[in-house]
């Protein structure tokens, strides 16, 4: 008897730590290994979720945000410093979100911000609050301040998006920002207006022939 129940704890031990190892390594797979936020693995499959199963007239804001002159960072200062600057911003990231919210890392210096049910008014405000909070408060290390800059991209869903075609906006309104002195926010539908008509025209033409 004492045998049979000792048999029982070693194997209901067994399947606990199974258990806990499964989850542990649930936990990797969608984890950045780095800022401890959610990964590109993650971003997608969550994304992918958000867009099949919103509500009828539902929008779902992507941020797309790119840290300044990274590279001059991790050059002058050693990789080191680079991945405590990464980690830092992932902690303001994770601090600004709401419940519903989810802050990845996308790869390199890029990070993404999922705002379900956020029309494209409060993801450019939130968006905004991000960027000036990292140009008002520089990263403090070993004592020294290291001003820091972001460019942050803004898309938000249209009927037939998938996760793609919505952080190819995005990137799209990145690039802009980038492009226009950087330390500033673009949102993509403002750059669908600011085309001119015969680029838009152009683009509907060809949507039509591929439908």
């Amino acid at each position: 008897m004492v045998a049979r129940v000792r048999t029982q704890l070693r194997r209901k031990h067994y399947i606990e730590q199974l258990r806990s190892s499964v989850h542990t390594g649930l936990e990797l797979a969608v984890t950045d290994q780095l800022t401890g936020i959610y990964n590109r693995r993650y971003l997608y499959t969550h994304l992918s979720s958000l867009l099949q199963h919103r509500k009828e007239g539902q929008s779902i804001s992507v941020l797309l945000l790119d840290v300044d002159h990274f590279k001059p960072i991790n050059d002058t200062h050693g990789h080191d410093v680079g991945d405590i600057v990464l980690k830092e911003l992932s902690r303001r990231l994770v601090n600004n979100v709401r419940g519903v919210d989810v802050a990845c890392r996308y790869g390199g210096e890029e990070f993404v911000f999922l705002m379900p049910e956020a029309d494209s008014e409060l993801a450019a405000k939130v968006a905004e609050r991000l960027r000036n909070d990292i140009e008002r408060e520089p990263f403090t290390l070993a004592g020294t301040e290291l001003p820091s800059t972001v460019s942050i991209g803004v898309s938000t869903s249209w009927e037939e998006d998938t996760p793609d075609t919505l952080l190819k906006r995005a990137d799209e309104a990145l690039y802009e920002a980038k492009e226009n002195g950087r330390n500033q926010v673009v949102v993509a539908s403002d750059l669908q207006t600011k085309k001119p008509p015969e680029e838009t025209a152009s683009e509907n033409t060809l949507k039509q022939n591929i439908i």
